[in-house]
């Protein structure tokens, strides 16, 4: 199926039949990633009096209780409410109309082979800004609104890593934030569990940058999201793609979420 569309300007033609997801199914009975979190996510039968929610307990059917923590346990979506002092809903607050998307694979640099930093931890493997200048080409796409950064080596268990035990992850350097905060993007989405490292002292400044919140931003900034451990297949070529970025319906400052990437073919006129 395909569908074709006006994107500011630009005919494109989306193939509605080969989406592919780069969420992180979470299996709370199972092997599942774990990022800061004290205890795996969990589901246990309903239990309402005499009721339990399970078949195989004797229960008439099936229903259960989940436990987990979005920005932990899988892929999960941000909004500038992960900052905010009011309550937030990344539903409400996030721009979700679907738009063109660029994937981009980087490797990680050891901060001593460039000339670019990470203040908050300068002993992170980085990802740089010069990687992106010459991959995501960020200036010339069409109304490109979203990036997609795959992080080499790209092994399958990124769907189940326990962050805790596992080497360092890259975090985008303070000049790759800074080209990213300037632009028209909207949203980010990332095969790491957090876009600044873990215990940064609350700094969380990639997150401040990309918001808006600790310098000037593009005037759409505060509607951005960030999308953390997606997982994209190999198969997936670079390029350009049409992102779906379905969101659980939930008032919270980050939710579930179940990011779809679709073909596209962008007319170079």
């Amino acid at each position: 199926m395909i569908a074709t569309l006006d994107w500011h300007g630009r005919e494109v033609q989306v193939d509605l039949a080969r989406g592919q997801p780069i969420a992180i199914p979470l299996d709370p009975h199972g092997p599942q990633p774990s990022f800061f979190a004290q205890e795996p996510a969990r589901a246990e039968p309903l239990k309402v009096g005499d009721y339990l929610g399970s078949v195989a307990g004797g229960g008439s059917c099936n229903a259960e209780v989940l436990r987990f923590t979005p920005h932990c346990h899988g892929t999960h979506t941000e909004s500038i409410a992960h900052l905010s002092r009011e309550p937030g809903s990344a539903w409400h607050e996030i721009e979700r109309t679907p738009c063109l998307a660029r994937l981009v694979t980087l490797d990680l640099v050891a901060p001593g082979d460039c000339d670019e930093t990470y203040a908050n931890d300068p002993a992170a493997p980085l990802l740089t800004r010069a990687q992106l200048e010459s991959t995501a080409d960020l200036d010339t796409s069409p109304a490109v609104h979203a990036l997609v950064i795959r992080t080499l080596p790209n092994g399958t268990d990124k769907a189940f890593r326990d962050y805790a035990a596992a080497p360092p992850y890259p975090v985008l350097s303070d000049q790759a934030m800074a080209l990213l905060r300037a632009s028209e993007l909207r949203h980010l989405l990332l095969d790491t569990p957090s876009v600044d490292t873990a215990h940064d002292g609350g700094a969380l400044s990639n997150h401040r940058a990309w918001w808006g919140l600790s310098a000037p931003a593009a005037a759409h900034a505060a509607r951005r999201s960030v999308t953390e451990m997606v997982y994209v297949p190999d198969g997936l070529a670079d390029g350009c793609y049409w992102l779906q970025l379905g969101l659980q319906p939930l008032r919270s400052d980050a939710v579930a979420s179940d990011p779809v990437l679709y073909p596209v073919r962008v007319d170079s006129a």
